[in-house]
């Protein structure tokens, strides 16, 4: 039978677990509340930049032991920066699960942060930032959050940092800010599989004993979007267009209708845009509807490919087709049967089933288990869904943000 399972430690930690007798192996992630958006101007990028450090060697294992002790074992190890949390996961057998806690624990609160060792590093994440500029989706989506929210709103600050940026860090800044900000009150560990919670807890408590508590709280910002965002990149041979706009938080339910209402929009093949720009107009390869929820706001919008002489006709037909959208109750409730089938569907990876949990107490300080989801979705109404239909799918809601050849569009 599955268990789920959650302690907050004294020193502040959170730990979630999933038991699954069946599963053949566990993924657990330990998660700091911390990423680009609690960086300013003069320090962009450094979370990221300490996530790769901490690799680099540690108090009790050096940059080998770190990646072969794992990996010798079939396990896998990383870890990635976002724009609210820096996360360190590892997907081991169960009967590992303690030595990837004590890594885990290990890479956290005792990392060397080698001056020679972070210079090399220094030069890998420039050839990251280089490569991130060579990726026309990367580079889009980036531009697409300063567009929604602002330029200088802390959400539209780039995870990688600058080259600029990334010169400045000094080895002192990030000492400074991993003792600053790496505290266990914005730890939360999620584990996934055969795993003893107990157990769990108790190593944590071990190998947290010496790092400190602190005060966290979230900040944030003033959303000024911008209508038009036009980035020249005349080397591309298509143009990757996003209309955009801000819309709820992870934690609002209004989130349950809107997401069936995008789902009809541009979700899948057989969704209006998909098959209207697609596969009747034969405008695009690729066009789709797109969502991410963060604490205090959320992004949303339309995502398209298309060839430079069919920018206008694709946004006029994108125009027409919001203008002219209906839904019916049949549809709607096709796309809650969607909706519900693949959230089931994805839980039968463990990994989605740990960030999902990880996310929820984050942004819920709860986890809403699977058939309560279900049921909410249930519970969403033909006349809300239309309601956010005639709230955020309009034309006017959207800011546009092009990368390519064009110089010039309207909307």
């Amino acid at each position: 039978m599955i268990q789920y399972n959650k302690t907050v430690l004294e020193s502040g930690i959170k730990v979630i677990s999933e038991y699954i007798p069946t599963a053949l192996s566990t993924i657990i992630g330990l998660n700091i509340t911390i990423g680009s958006r609690n960086e300013d101007k003069n320090n962009m990028g450094i979370c990221h930049f300490i996530e790769h450090s901490v690799f680099k060697g540690t108090k009790k294992r050096d940059e080998r032991e770190i990646s072969i002790a794992i990996e010798s074992r079939g396990g896998e190890l990383n870890a990635s920066t976002s724009r609210e949390w820096t996360s360190f996961y590892a997907h081991v057998l169960p009967e590992e699960l303690s030595l990837a806690v004590d890594i885990l624990s290990d890479l956290i609160a005792n990392p060397l942060f080698d001056e020679d060792a972070i210079e090399k590093e220094r030069h890998v994440i420039q050839q990251e930032i280089r490569g991130f500029y060579d990726s026309p989706d990367c580079l889009l989506f980036y531009y697409v959050l300063g567009s929604t929210f602002g330029e200088n709103h802390p959400l539209s600050s780039p995870i990688l940092g600058t080259l600029e940026s990334l010169n400045k860090i000094t080895v002192v800044d990030i000492k400074d800010y991993w003792q600053n900000n790496y505290t266990t009150d914005r730890m939360c560990v999620s584990a996934v599989g055969r795993v003893n919670h107990r157990e769990l807890c108790e190593q944590l408590n071990k190998n947290f004993e010496n790092r400190k508590g602190g005060r966290f709280k979230r900040k944030s910002a003033r959303i000024k979007p911008k209508r038009f965002n036009i980035i020249s990149k005349p080397e591309l041979n298509h143009e990757y267009i996003t209309l955009s706009a801000s819309c709820f938080p992870y934690n609002d339910e209004e989130r349950f209708p809107f997401l069936v209402a995008l789902s009809i929009l541009g979700m899948g093949m057989s969704s209006r845009l998909f098959q209207k720009l697609r596969q009747e107009m034969g405008l695009v390869y690729e066009v789709s509807a797109f969502n991410e929820f963060f604490s205090d706001t959320g992004i949303f919008g339309i995502y398209l490919a298309t060839d430079e002489n069919k920018v206008a006709k694709s946004l006029d037909a994108i125009r027409d087709l919001l203008n002219g959208l209906t839904f019916t109750k049949e549809g709607v409730e096709v796309a809650k049967e969607r909706i519900k089938g693949n959230i089931v569907i994805s839980l039968e990876d463990n990994s989605n089933r740990m960030i999902r949990n990880l996310r929820e107490e984050m942004y819920l300080g709860k986890r809403i288990g699977v058939n309560e989801l279900i049921e909410r979705i249930d519970k969403v109404k033909f006349k809300d869904v239309v309601e956010m239909k005639d709230r955020f799918l309009k034309p006017d809601i959207f800011d546009i943000t092009l990368l390519g050849r064009s110089k010039d569009v309207s909307w």
